[in-house]
């Protein structure tokens, strides 16, 4: 554990080749959910990963809070408060000075923070992927199951499972790169397309709709890429529907885990 600990702290901290100038934005992963809006996109800078503070946090669920007069910014959640200053190599986390060895910066009203040290004010696992260009934070919520309610799909080894709902039944179909989940009265009229699992040895290159990163084992990731749209239902009712298997996406994403 100590020696992963240190090859993350050297992947944040360290230069590396694929920094260099015109290479492909850096995407950030918040819980596993996939940041890809303008203004929600980690910077490199001074061989540092800078991510911008407001949409990462604000995701966390964190407060944020700007002194226009001290150029300080603050998030709070819950009992914890860390406050960083524009230009100054140190932050305050419920009072307490910690020392950072790059300073946050502004650039178009947005604040940029490193990220190894906001990982280390929010208690969350902060990883930089070189090869794939993408800084994760935290990673998504799990739901435990029983094994016997568990469905294993071996031709993208991830297992999942699927509650019992008298409003609404998704469904899903397998073939050798995905699962596609549907929404089965949309289905049987020709769509209702929710949502895929699949693996994939380039994330950001082979998924492409707000895809979220739920695990990863011997060099793939393994996620959901998101396609559904409720309006392509073709009557009031079943839109409703739609909608209603729509809102158990992320009960079922909880569920998913890479093998059995």
């Amino acid at each position: 554990m100590k020696k992963l600990a240190a090859l993350v702290l050297c992947l944040l901290l360290l230069p590396s080749a694929a920094f260099a100038q015109g290479a492909r934005p850096v995407t950030i992963f918040v819980s596993g959910k996939s940041m890809q809006e303008e203004g929600q996109k980690a910077v490199i800078r001074e061989d540092r990963t800078f991510l911008p503070l407001r949409a990462v946090t604000e995701e966390l669920g964190y407060t944020v809070q700007w002194d226009q007069a001290k150029k300080e910014v603050t998030m709070t959640k819950g009992s914890e408060a860390v406050t960083m200053q524009i230009g100054a190599k140190s932050y305050r986390h419920n009072g307490n000075t910690e020392a950072m060895d790059v300073a946050p910066y502004l650039d178009k009203d947005r604040t940029y923070v490193p990220a190894l040290y906001l990982g280390k004010a929010t208690k969350l696992p902060v990883r930089w992927i070189a090869d794939e260009r993408i800084v994760t934070v935290g990673a998504y919520p799990q739901k435990d199951v029983a094994a016997d309610k568990r469905i294993y799909v071996k031709e993208v080894d991830m297992s999942f499972a699927l509650s019992a709902d008298a409003d609404v039944e998704i469904v899903y179909e397998v073939s050798d790169k995905e699962v596609a989940f549907f929404e089965k009265s949309n289905r049987d009229g020709g769509d209702g397309f929710l949502f895929s699992l699949s693996r994939a040895e380039h994330p950001m290159r082979e998924w492409n709709y707000s895809p979220m990163l739920l695990g990863e084992k011997d060099g793939l990731y393994y996620g959901a890429d998101f396609r559904g749209d409720p309006h392509m239902a073709k009557s009031e009712a079943l839109q409703k529907k739609y909608e209603k298997a729509t809102a158990k996406i992320d009960d079922i994403l909880m569920t998913v885990r890479v093998g059995k």
